[in-house]
Parts: structure tokens; sequence; C-alpha cells
């Protein structure tokens, strides 16, 4: 079973390699200081591994282990959290209390979660290289499998756009140096697939701006944030380059806050940015023994980040001076 009751703090550190530079940095909130300690700090201009764990969230704790293949957190109508176990091909529903509910699997290898406003699920697959649906009942069915009778690759995160569209990345799952040259699709509440956007390398997370005019999407093999800013029916009118990381970053999961800014995370420095929309780096948190994987704002205000640890197999979470945007 999934079930593993967690510790009740975050205790086993392991060493990471590499430094950063100190320097101050800012916060595009005041009340930041008040919640993340202020020691070591990576470049505004680049990011680093560190030895210096100090520049950590103060509240940073496990919520829950055990879920193996931890990925795609996501909030439903009623402020609950649910993630999904990829190595057991489940989706779970997890308490505030950190206890685990399973509430529906597929048969293949799920990667990214998410409700719509009638509380569906949908969830993308890798494995069955589908998106699928789930509704009350908990049994999926296939909601997209392919692109003009082509099959998927192996669909990885998604979100919703104001109007109601579905987009997700479709990562070809290619190994490195390949830079995995691929598309991200959309697709209407009826089920009609069109490309959104192609050629990205490895696209990976993806997620809505606050105000609804631009997607973001993480490349993780060209180390890259990309933003596409659309109009009001969705379609596509510019690509612009947000941030590019410095390697191994391999960029991940995105989550944004109510004043537009960004949490990324950069599973190949075991690290979270948080990231202007015009692409500076406000903060960098390094976390030990931790590959961070997708993360999802939640709470009843919305501001505790809940974070997907590939290293542990565990759920965390902390506290964000600053309230996760709306999902449309």
């Amino acid at each position: 079973m999934l079930i593993n009751r967690p510790p009740s703090r975050y205790v086993h550190k392991q060493s990471i390699t590499v430094i950063s530079p100190r320097q101050s940095t800012t916060c595009a909130s005041t009340s930041c200081s008040q919640l993340y300690r202020h020691g070591a700090r990576s470049s505004l201009h680049e990011e680093h591994m560190t030895t210096d764990l100090t520049n950590i969230p103060t509240d940073f704790r496990v919520l829950v282990s055990g879920v193996r293949g931890p990925e795609g957190p996501a909030i439903d109508s009623q402020g609950q959290l649910h993630l999904v176990s990829a190595e057991d091909a489940a989706i779970v529903r997890v308490s505030s209390e950190g206890d685990l509910t399973q509430v529906a699997e597929t048969d293949g290898r799920p990667n990214g979660l998410l409700f719509n406003k009638a509380g569906e699920m949908f969830v993308a697959d890798a494995e069955l290289k589908a998106i699928l649906r789930i509704g009350s009942n908990g049994k999926p069915e296939v909601f997209v499998d392919n692109y003009e009778g082509t099959a998927l690759g192996g669909p990885n995160d998604l979100c919703f756009l104001p109007n109601g569209d579905l987009l997700f990345t479709d990562p070809i799952r290619r190994p490195q140096p390949d830079p995995a040259i691929s598309p991200v699709y959309r697709v209407t509440p009826e089920g009609k697939v069109t490309a959104f956007a192609n050629e990205l390398a490895y696209p990976n997370g993806i997620a809505v701006s606050t105000d609804g005019s631009q997607v973001y999407v993480s490349e993780s093999r060209a180390q890259r944030l990309v933003a596409f800013k659309i109009d009001e029916s969705g379609q596509l009118l510019d690509q612009v380059l947000v941030r590019r990381f410095r390697e191994p970053g391999n960029p991940d999961g995105i989550a944004v806050d109510v004043d537009g800014n960004i949490l990324q995370t950069l599973p190949g420095i075991r690290a979270i940015a948080y990231v202007s929309a015009a692409g500076e780096l406000l903060e960098l948190f390094h976390v030990p023994d931790w590959a961070p994987a997708n993360l999802a704002f939640g709470g009843d205000d919305m501001k505790t980040v809940f974070v997907c640890g590939a290293a542990q197999n565990s759920i965390y979470q902390f506290r964000h001076p600053v309230a996760g945007a709306p999902l449309f």
C-alpha cells in the first residue's frame, strides 16, 4: 500500500557539492524576510549548487512519505491536496495531517494532475501516452491519446486556459544529449486537439500567468523558462524567453503567485528558484537530500506550497509570503 506515516520533522541530511557566491537579494514581497532565512545566496544571474544550506524556508517540513514517485500535486474545489504515485499508477488524496487515501488508479505511469471547474480530474499518463479524465466514480477514461492520428509521446504536465481549453506538454522521452524536441498541445472541452507550440527542448512543467495572458513552459533540455503570449481566445501571439538557467538545473515544475512571480523547481541542483515575470531571480532555495519535481499552492490562504520530492518519495510543504494565483 501507499500509506506510510511520515516522521514529525525532516532530519535526514546529505552533503551537496559546489558553492554559490554570497550576495544579497530582494524579494517581491516585504514579508519575505519574515518567512525565509537569509544566508548564502546565489547570484542574481546564475544558479549553483551550494554547501551552505541556510537559505531554506523556516517552516519547511515533510507532510508525508512513502508515495512512490510523487508527482502532479493539485488542489480540488474543496481545497484538498491530490497527487499521483507514478510508480504505483495511483492518484491519492492527502489530508492536512498527511493521511493518504487512494482515489483512482490508471494502470500506467501518471505524471501530471489537474482539476477542472466541474471537479473532474485530468491526468497526464506517460506510459499510456494519453490524457485521462476521471469522474466521481474514480474510473479513468481516455480523453486524448493522439494528434491527427499519431500517438502522443508521453504527456507530462497540464494546465487550463481561461477559456477552458486544456494545454499539456508532450516530451519525447529520449536519453541525453538528445534535445528531445517536442510539442505542447491544446485540447478543447470537446476533445479537439491542435498544436499549441512546437520545437521545444523537452517541454516539462506548464502554468498560466496570473492574468491569463501568458503560458509558462519549462524546457528541461534547454535549461529555459519560456512564456507564450496568448490572446483572449487562447491563440498564440508570441514567444519570449523568461530566463535561462545554469546547467544542470533541468527546470521542471512551475507555480505562479498572485504577484505574477514564479516558483520554478530545479531538480538538477536540488533547488527552487523564485523568479519574476521579467526573469529576475528573486530567491533561490537549496534543500538537502531533495530533488523537487512539481509543486502547487494550497492551504486555506493559498500560501502553503506543496512540493513533490523524488529523492525521498516524500511530499514537503512550506509557507510562501504571497498567495498562489487562482487556477483557470
